[in-house]
Parts: structure tokens; sequence; C-alpha cells
């Protein structure tokens, strides 16, 4: 670790520092691709606003001559050190050269999941090797999120691959028939499948300069914005472009009918991520997905739709005794990793947060994210009495009305 980003992990104590400090290192464009949502932005700051609605009920008196509280947890079999994976965050490489590798590495030392994007700008061998080489223990491999990038074919390629791969888990996304208004983004001159407005793009030229080893990095890297894991559908040899990937996947978005031939491809546990209602849970389940993920994308798909606490409750209610249930949106602290699971969570997914370690440090400062979540949720348990992250359920907390 340099002695920049030495630095820059020393002043992180929260992931609200790793925000402003990400900020200063990368480039408005970037900062605001990590940090915007659609539209006016409701669903991402209502995921906020809807956790720290969540109170949390302590017992007092009753931690004297115990250890410290047990963190772990398993998920779909495979024990974790804390109830946090590290969710699925696109083109990576652009927040810093090492990316998702940066970010698979720092999930495997900490004891927990990685989860890889299909728009990483990584090739899914050496993201699984990153992984495999600093998990510990019974972990397995890390999991792949699966987009019909191409259609039905081009998803059929990336299953493929990621299973050649040696990824353990295949995460669907259902919830982007068609890519969210960002309206940040458009402000920039980014537009979906990524590609810049030239002319746009000069007007913000100077800002991008006043971040010399953001460029720096850039410039060595050479990344471009390609589907690399996926060959070109008309080109052998060839990564499929993003005008390929977006036609194609906007005429067959995933459906439930789509798990069927994924049941057949995938012999491992298929999530699927992006429920928001008790009906859409039982689909799943019906369809044959083994654990289910409420997300509502972080706000940058359909603003507007159901905040994650409420979902959360609801799709618990429904199926949490037939299946596990994680839930990513929102989480900031160690004590919303609490509150969604004592709301019934068998783990959170945090997306942003670790970006903005990436962005901020590369893999020391997604480590030292991965840190504070993990004290806070120590120090959250040893305030409320509590022995353990399974010994977490409703009772532990009131939300709204008081339940």
């Amino acid at each position: 670790m340099g002695r920049a980003d030495q630095r820059t992990v020393r002043r992180m104590h929260t992931v609200d520092d790793a925000r402003r400090l990400a900020r200063r290192r990368v480039p408005a464009v970037v900062f605001d691709y990590i940090d915007g949502a659609a539209e006016s932005e409701r669903t991402m700051a209502s995921n906020i606003d809807a956790l720290a609605a969540v109170q949390l009920v302590p017992e007092m008196a009753v931690t004297r001559g115990t250890p410290g509280p047990d963190l772990g947890t398993t998920v779909l079999g495979t024990a974790l050190s804390m109830p946090v994976i590290v969710a699925p965050v696109g083109f990576t490489r652009s927040m810093h050269p090492h990316g998702d590798v940066a970010g698979a590495g720092a999930a495997a030392a900490a004891g927990t999941v990685f989860t890889l994007s299909s728009m990483t700008g990584h090739e899914m061998h050496e993201v699984a090797a990153a992984y495999r080489s600093r998990a510990t223990g019974q972990m397995g491999g890390a999991w792949f999120q699966l987009y019909a990038l191409g259609g039905r074919r081009g998803a059929e390629q990336l299953v493929e691959r990621a299973q050649e791969s040696g990824f353990s888990v295949l995460v669907v996304t259902v919830d982007t028939q068609v890519p969210g208004s960002r309206e940040r983004d458009l402000r920039h001159g980014v537009s979906i499948p990524l590609r810049l407005d030239a002319r746009k793009a000069l007007r913000f030229a100077p800002r991008v300069a006043a971040h010399p080893r953001w460029l720096a990095d850039a410039a060595r890297d050479r990344f471009r914005f390609e589907i690399v894991n996926a060959g070109s559908l008309g080109s052998a040899g060839h990564p499929m472009t993003g005008d390929e990937a977006l036609i194609e996947w906007m005429m067959s978005p995933v459906t439930w009918d789509d798990f069927e031939w994924i049941r057949r491809k995938w012999t491992g546990p298929v999530v699927a991520k992006g429920v928001l209602t008790a009906a859409d849970a039982r689909r799943a389940l019906d369809a044959g997905a083994d654990a289910i993920v409420v997300s509502n994308h972080g706000g940058r798909q359909l603003d507007g739709a159901p905040a994650t606490v409420p979902a959360l409750i609801e799709v618990v209610d429904a199926i949490g005794d037939r299946s596990e249930v994680m839930v990513d949106g929102g989480i900031r602290r160690g004590t919303d990793v609490v509150r969604a699971v004592a709301l019934g969570a068998r783990a959170v997914m945090v997306g942003r947060p670790w970006a903005y370690g990436l962005a901020a440090a590369g893999e020391p400062g997604v480590a030292k994210v991965l840190s504070i979540l993990r004290s806070g949720i120590d120090r959250t348990l040893r305030l409320m009495g509590c022995p353990s992250v399974g010994a977490l359920d409703r009772r532990w907390v009131r939300v709204g009305d008081g339940r």
C-alpha cells in the first residue's frame, strides 16, 4: 500500500468518510456514477431513512463475564465472519484499476462473500482466482451476478463461463428490464450503453485533469467499456459491445420462466435479486430460486419503488420459513446491518460502501470499509446486550408504530 493510500485509509472512520474521500480521489463523472440514483433519487434516500427509523431495543446489564458477541452466520451453507456480503457493482475498473480483483481480495480476507457483476471490466477467472487465494475455511467460491446481456444467448454464455471459473452461487438480477434514468450520469454526457458524449465530455475535461493520480492510473490501465466476459454474438473472439449487450437485453430481459433453463445449466444455488413484494418472492421460489435478495437496486432503477425495510418485512413474513432472505439498499453502518438482521435478513449486501472505499484507496479502502462495518456490528451488539448475530430477531427492534 502506497503512502497516499495509507494516509487515506487512516482518515476513514465511517462509510461517510470513505464517500467524502472517494469524491476527492476520482472525477465527478465517476463519483456520480457510484453515488447517484434514478431520477429524483427519492428511493435511494428512503432506503436510508427507513433503516434509520428502525429503533434498536437493548437489554441492559446482561453481558457481564461473557465473551464478545459472535458475529458469524451462514448463507446458503457458507460460513461468513459477519452478515455482510459484497454486492455486485458494475464498471469498478473506472474507479480503480484493480476494481473487482481488489474487491474480491478484500472480501475474502474479511471472511465474507464477493459478488462479481456481469458488467465487470475483469476476466472472470482473474477475479475468481483472487478470491480463492485469500479465502479461508469452507468459504467456497465467489458469487456471480447475471444480467441477460446479449439476451438469452449471451446470458447462457455468461452462466457457462461463471460455472467453469469456479463461482459457487448465481445471483440473477430481475429488476433491470431497462436501465433506470440516472440523471447525474446524463448531465455528464454519459448514456446507456456506457459511452461519453464528446462535446459534453470536453466541458468536463478540466475537472478530470484536476485528478492527476486517477488520470495516470486510467491511462496505464487502458480500460474500455466492453463486456469482457461475454463474446460478441456476431464476431467470434471479440468482447461484446455495450450496444450489442443492451439491444438484446432489452428485447429479452430475464423472466421467471427463464429460471427453468438457468436451473438446468447451473449446478449450485440460484438467488433472485430485486424482489420487493411477497408475491414476487413466492414466484421466485416457485420458479426455482434458492434464496431472495430484497432490493430496489439502491434506488438506481425505479424511483418511487418501496424502501427496502417495509419490503424486507413483507417478504420475510411471506417466505421466511421457506428460504433465506437477504437485503441490499441503504446500508451505511453496523447499526443498519443489525437492524436488517433483526428484521429477518440472513445477511445484507453492500454496494456503494465498498465502491467508495475502492475509489478512495483501492483494496485497502475496501478492506477498511468492511472493517468499519464489522466494528459497528460488534459495538452495536455489545450496547444492546445481544450475544450474537444469530440471536437477533424482532424483539430487538421497533418499527414505525412500535411493532
